[in-house]
């Protein structure tokens, strides 16, 4: 057996599959939720016109990549099978996240996943209700859906801190919190976390990527759907257009008191324009999103921490925006192959170099915070190449080389594994091996999350260091490790 990154533009058809299923018992929970139609239009604004597309362009583009988390390292399509969710948030009922997950390949194609479960993003049925207290700290299998089926054949993952998503062909799961109608559907104030994978109709789901508490999904047509929390526009529409949140832990974030909470489908475009590609990759950081198109990346949401990739001060842009690698707006940045976003920076695979724009406080765009605390454009992270995929989270940037070694700079240095000697660097730096003996090797993707970095090898191990007060190193203990230590209980 092996892990691998496989991704299959499939279609929902694919959970006919399931009928031969019968001899497992049944919760009486529908087979798939679909969201009502949105009757009016009224709160519905679609961006842009795709207009026709060249369809030898965007089947390229289809093969080129989804969300970075993982990257072309197998040598196949991707599709992240191993991600990590983690995310602070000062109100201790919502918790940090800090949980990852990862899919088996080469037989049935399940899902593990072990950390934080204070909102049911585990999946496996039980949640902490905004505590620890049903956290796990080894490896665990989520073995059915919310209706009782076998949960298998995954072939994507995209995690937030306090909800998961996964994608099976064209089906769409999510699970966890369910607050801001980040699982496509009604925001839930006052029910209950979603414990166990629910099945999304309607989408036909190509790729999907989970930030703050939205969730964007790429279809197979090429366009994108965004639902979730929404204070400025990550949903690629004006907040106005979906409901006020009725939660009260959505009104902290950046001290603002207008926000909105939508599980509405509306289908947008990557890019507005009458000829513009078709999108092929979304990624969704904590308050804005963005897609790869063509060849281009293409964000929208706030710009305040220049998450947009060009220069200007939006506090909400609903129309994707190019990223530009000068600040003229001269120069879009493009021959892209991956993106990936966490936290309020973005960075984008490009011919083995990684370039990134956003928020830099702590360096994790690849320059000194001293002098540079945010780039409202893309530029190329020096003392860095021959990278085969990246992974971004909030203050940290990791990247796997060509040689399957695995180098990250930002902060805490959860992601620098040097005996605590580093609290945070702008500086590639090489992550050692267990026990701080040699470096790490033979990688074949990595997820970083807020405090903690997960790595999967090529052996079928995943290897975690930093935090562990979760237990989100995976290690059966919750004992912190500023070197790779190997998650139990896999098969």
């Amino acid at each position: 057996m092996r892990w691998g990154l496989a991704l299959g533009i499939g279609i929902a058809v694919s959970a006919l599959a399931f009928a031969a299923c019968d001899e497992i018992e049944r919760e009486p929970t529908d087979r798939y939720y679909v969201p009502p139609p949105v009757e009016g239009g009224a709160d519905v604004v679609t961006v842009g016109d795709a207009g026709p597309a060249d369809a030898s362009l965007v089947d390229a583009e289809l093969d080129a990549g989804l969300d970075a988390e993982a990257g072309p390292v197998d040598g196949g399509p991707t599709g992240p099978l191993l991600a990590t969710g983690s995310g602070f948030h000062p109100d201790l009922a919502v918790g940090s996240g800090d949980h990852t997950c990862v899919v088996t390949t080469g037989g049935a194609a399940t899902v593990w996943c072990w950390g934080a479960n204070d909102h049911g993003q585990l999946g496996l049925g039980t949640t902490g209700e905004g505590t620890p207290a049903a956290d796990v700290s080894t490896a665990t299998r989520i073995t059915v859906d919310e209706t009782g089926l076998p949960f298998d054949g995954i072939e994507e993952l995209a995690l937030a801190p306090w909800h998961s998503c996964a994608r099976r062909q064209g089906i769409l799961f999510c699970w966890g919190q369910r607050f801001s109608g980040a699982q496509a559907e009604p925001p839930s104030a006052l029910g209950p976390d979603r414990t166990r994978p629910r099945a999304i109709g309607n989408l036909d789901v190509a790729g999907v990527a989970a930030g703050g508490p939205h969730t964007c999904v790429l279809k197979a047509n090429g366009r994108h759907v965004c639902f979730g929390h929404s204070a400025f526009s990550e949903l690629g529409r004006p907040v106005a257009a979906d409901p006020a949140c009725s939660a009260p832990i959505f009104y902290a974030y950046h001290a603002l008191a207008s926000h909105s909470c939508s599980g509405t489908l509306v289908e947008s475009t990557a890019i507005p324009g009458a000829m513009a590609p078709k999108a092929s990759a979304v990624a969704a950081g904590e308050v804005h999103s963005c897609a790869l198109a063509g060849d281009r990346v293409f964000c929208w949401g706030t710009n305040l921490g220049a998450q947009l990739g060009r220069p200007g001060t939006q506090s909400g842009e609903p129309v994707p925006q190019a990223v530009v690698t000068d600040a003229n707006l001269l120069t879009p940045l493009d021959k892209v192959t991956a993106i990936a976003s966490g936290g309020k920076h973005t960075c984008a695979l490009r011919q083995g170099a990684v370039f990134c724009w956003g928020t830099n406080d702590a360096g994790q765009l690849g320059i000194d915070p001293a002098t540079t605390l945010q780039r409202a454009f893309a530029a190329a992270v020096p003392g860095i190449a021959n990278v085969a995929s990246i992974g971004v989270a909030e203050q940290v940037t990791c990247a796997v080389r060509t040689d399957k070694t695995v180098w990250c700079w930002g902060a805490d240095i959860a992601s620098l594994p040097d005996g605590g000697a580093i609290v945070s660097t702008p500086v590639p730096t090489q992550i050692k091996g267990p026990a701080g003996v040699g470096v790490l090797s033979d990688v074949v993707a990595v997820a970083p999350g807020l405090r903690h970095v997960c790595a999967r090898k090529a052996d079928s191990t995943v290897w975690c260091w930093g935090k562990n007060d979760r237990g989100q190193l995976g290690d059966g203990t919750t004992v912190d490790s500023p070197f790779p230590v190997k998650v139990t209980g896999l098969p």
